[in-house]
């Protein structure tokens, strides 16, 4: 295995530690993947992944795992694509999410000036907020040239 990888299951392991969650080896392939893939891949994508790396799991693991996750705030759901699969991000650093329409193709923004609702929600409310989740759609570029090509044929 590589220095990277292992590095990355060592901060995996630490964070399970830190958040009081049994560690597993499924648990830090499972949450390490999250911690580096930029494809906000879904249950199945991580079930692959971790057969793949030599783990026998089963899929209900692996959602119960992420399920666990979500619920100590480690990772976050985002909204499910056209086949009506739920997608999975490591949520560190705060940032939002551009969605194609068309593709489903997920984009990370890394501006948290969404966090400001926020405080204008507490302002408005009176609740207390734990996190707030930001999504926005519209049709990637490269959707966009396959649509104007079929338009202008």
């Amino acid at each position: 295995m590589a220095t990277q990888e292992q590095n990355t299951l060592l901060v995996a392991a630490n964070k399970l530690r830190s958040n009081k969650i049994k560690n597993t080896p499924q648990r830090q392939v499972i949450l390490s993947y999250l911690m580096t893939s930029h494809a906000h891949p879904s249950i199945e994508m991580i079930f692959k992944y971790v057969r793949t790396n030599g783990f026998s799991v089963s899929l209900a693991t692996v959602y119960n795992t992420l399920q666990l996750f979500v619920d100590h705030n480690l990772i976050i759901e985002i909204a499910a694509d056209s086949g009506g699969h739920m997608r999975y991000d490591y949520f560190e650093t705060p940032h939002y999410h551009v969605i194609c329409v068309n593709c489903n193709k997920i984009v990370d923004v890394f501006d948290d000036t969404y966090k400001e609702n926020e405080k204008l929600a507490t302002k408005k409310t009176g609740y207390r907020i734990l996190n707030s989740q930001y999504e926005v759609y519209g049709i990637c570029p490269d959707c966009q040239k396959k649509i104007d090509t079929k338009i202008s044929v």
